[in-house]
């Protein structure tokens, strides 16, 4: 049994802290284990001035985030304060991530306790919906004993929540809970070392907490943990795993000096053990679709009407079924773009939602472009060519269509693995129509794809103007802007027309501020000619987009004199 903290110990470290009386009253009934629901009927307060004291006691312990082993790290600190004291020993009151700590949760597996590490696993007092996510998650792990469980999907559609939720749901079932980040990508070996510490027992002197030593290599402490996890039953989760994986590349491959992780992942699908590992990333290891099977199972958080609704209500916004149709078709199943659109709505709305559908296309906040643009710059530059034309459809494309139009030299072994990399990203979504597969982004990502592209289109012809000729140019000899690629359309597009109209705005807006449109209209229509008699090998798509935003401004310029 853990050692029991006397009152007196904890009153004086409290005070040292700045901890008021009714704060220490209300934690000596927390720690003795009585809920905030009791604590609030003794003490004659609410259930929500209770975790505010409790909050304010965190805080002054410097216990971070807002996970649900708060209170346990608090104990954990008062013990190992209180162990050091009595030692003599110079050590950090604060002891997060202490060996001390390890041998706390080790002691609770030797008296047959039930543990939990949270790490800096978030809050989840809030949750919506997922009922169906949660009911399929928890038959793969607790029945169908799965022993990798992966959560995929874009930054913000909420994988992070539901692994919290689901690991408070299945806790009981395991003899020990444990959550981590891989946000700051740890080594695969000191990450190793962290765990299989968790279950070293203090008491045996062979076997140190220091263990496993420098001297044991990676596969050996691969098969350290395996064993650990054939012992106990255990559920460990692995948020932000995608920061051990390499950018700028097909998706699913490792950093360099991080394949370490591939080992462990498939050593623990391959061989038998009782637990489970929950994987939460934006991407998908390439490992995971040859592993895929009876224990191996991976699931993306759908859209959810009802998860809208309830931020929207949560917020005092009222909603009806055509408005919330539209957000959904705008935002797809990001839940942070609809949180951030929620209280935009709310603050500069009047929470009138009809008057901000009205006013915006699409509404992407500051932190969520940032998101997308950290998903994005992960893309290899195939990757990107390929989203730079989906996004200029803005709509549904096909394999075949992609193959006539597209000027990079990709074979289609090379296309099928990029766009296979973009599914892996959960940047585009695969759908059959019925007579063949067609390809199309998400919806927040066909914004910045089509923002981003706008941007530098424009960067590309102010050079154009420049430097009087296309030495500089990329995009506008790569991509079509004025054929519609579109699937079972022909022509002029609406979504060729909607890049169109973006390069042109941006462009009108300077020329109007700067030199006026005569010089360099004059300038492009130059260029322009002097690519009448150039095959597309060599101009690619340059002379047809030229001709097309020269009409575009022209056509404004001529209303403006008008």
């Amino acid at each position: 049994m853990t050692t029991p903290i006397p009152q007196n110990f904890v009153q004086t470290i409290a005070k040292q802290r700045g901890v008021t009386d009714a704060e220490l009253e209300t934690v000596f009934m927390a720690l003795d284990g009585q809920s905030t629901a009791a604590i609030a009927t003794k003490l004659g307060i609410s259930d929500i001035a209770v975790r505010k004291r409790l909050g304010e006691v965190y805080k002054k312990f410097q216990i971070g985030g807002n996970g649900p082993g708060k209170l346990s790290e608090l104990r954990h600190q008062l013990l190992f304060s209180y162990h050091t004291e009595q030692e003599g020993r110079d050590f950090s009151a604060r002891g997060k991530g202490s060996l001390f700590k390890m041998a706390i949760l080790s002691e609770g597996f030797a008296n047959g306790h039930r543990q939990q590490d949270w790490g800096q696993a978030p809050d989840v007092s809030v949750f919506y919906g997922r009922t169906e996510e949660l009911t399929t998650l928890k038959q793969w792990i607790v029945s169908d004993n799965c022993r990798l469980v992966a959560l995929l999907g874009l930054a913000g559609s909420g994988k992070t929540t539901l692994s919290v939720q689901l690991a408070k749901q299945v806790q009981n079932e395991f003899d020990l809970v444990i959550w981590r980040s891989l946000r700051s990508a740890p080594a695969p070996s000191d990450f190793l070392t962290n765990l299989i510490e968790l279950f070293s027992n203090p008491q045996q002197p062979d076997v140190p907490l220091a263990e496993p030593s420098k001297r044991i290599d990676l596969n050996g402490k691969i098969s350290r943990l395996v064993e650990e996890l054939r012992n106990h039953r255990c559920l460990v989760i692995l948020d932000d795993f995608d920061a051990v994986l390499r950018p700028e590349e097909l998706a699913g491959h490792y950093r360099e000096g991080y394949e370490g992780y591939r080992d462990l992942i498939v050593r623990l699908c391959e061989v038998n053990h009782n637990s489970c590992l929950v994987l939460v990333s934006s991407e998908e290891p390439t490992e995971l679709a040859l592993l895929t099977g009876e224990k191996v199972r991976s699931l993306k958080p759908a859209i959810s009407e009802e998860i809208a609704r309830e931020i929207f209500q949560e917020k005092g916004l009222s909603t009806q079924a055509q408005e919330l149709e539209i957000l959904l078709a705008r935002y797809g199943g990001n839940l942070l773009a609809l949180k951030i659109v929620a209280i935009t709505i709310h603050e500069f709305f009047e929470g009138n939602v009809l008057k901000f559908l009205e006013a915006t296309a699409l509404f992407v906040e500051e932190h969520i472009s940032n998101l997308l643009a950290q998903q994005f710059d992960r893309m290899s530059s195939s990757e990107q060519e390929i989203a730079y034309w989906i996004a200029i459809a803005q709509s549904p494309i096909s394999l075949a269509t992609l193959r006539e139009h597209i000027l990079v030299n990709l074979s289609l072994s090379d296309l099928l693995k990029n766009l296979d990399s973009l599914g892996r990203r959960s940047v585009i979504e695969k759908i059959n129509d019925g007579t063949e597969t067609v390809f199309m982004l998400q919806p927040l990502i066909v914004q910045y794809v089509s923002d981003r592209l706008g941007e530098q289109i424009r960067a590309e012809v102010l050079e154009t103007v420049k430097t009087q000729g296309i030495e500089r140019m990329r995009l506008l000899k790569t991509h079509s802007l004025s054929i519609s690629i579109a699937k079972g359309k022909g022509g002029k597009g609406e979504g060729s027309r909607s890049i169109l109209e973006l390069v042109k705005n941006r462009l009108q807006v300077l020329f109007a501020k700067t030199r006026g449109f005569e010089e360099p209209l004059n300038i492009l229509t130059k260029v322009a000619s002097d690519l009448e008699d150039k095959s597309i090998l060599e101009v690619g798509y340059a002379r047809e987009n030229l001709a097309q935003i020269i009409a575009e401004i022209k056509c404004y310029s001529n209303r403006q004199d008008g």
